[in-house]
């Protein structure tokens, strides 16, 4: 499994206080045009601490797909999913794909 592209938008973007939405491009390495679809979200610290903040009472946050950094960088955002998807290298494409999904949210 590779990372075929990493494509950023829908941003909200300040210094560090920032929601940014994303898709990966992830598919086996010697196939160039095969890939799945994968959602996430990088929020910084600042932004996640403001959206509790203005909750009542428990607040809850499931973080698949979410990636929680103090800055914006996207080489060191690429660097961990590409880190991530080094770790999905079973026999069966389907499977790498599954375990991806604990990870990002997949759209197919």
């Amino acid at each position: 499994m590779e990372v075929k592209t990493i494509n950023y938008f829908d941003k909200d973007f300040d210094y560090d206080d920032f929601i940014i939405s994303g898709e990966i491009y992830i598919g086996p390495e010697d196939e160039d045009f095969v890939y799945d679809v994968f959602e996430f979200n990088v929020i910084s610290i600042k932004r996640l601490y403001t959206n509790f903040e203005n909750e009542t009472g428990n607040s809850v946050m499931l973080n698949r797909g979410w990636i929680i950094v103090k800055e914006f960088d996207e080489n060191l955002i690429a660097k961990e999913i590409d880190s991530i998807v080094s770790k999905c290298r079973h026999l069966d494409d389907e499977d790498n794909y599954i375990e991806l999904s604990s990870y990002f949210r997949r759209l197919n």
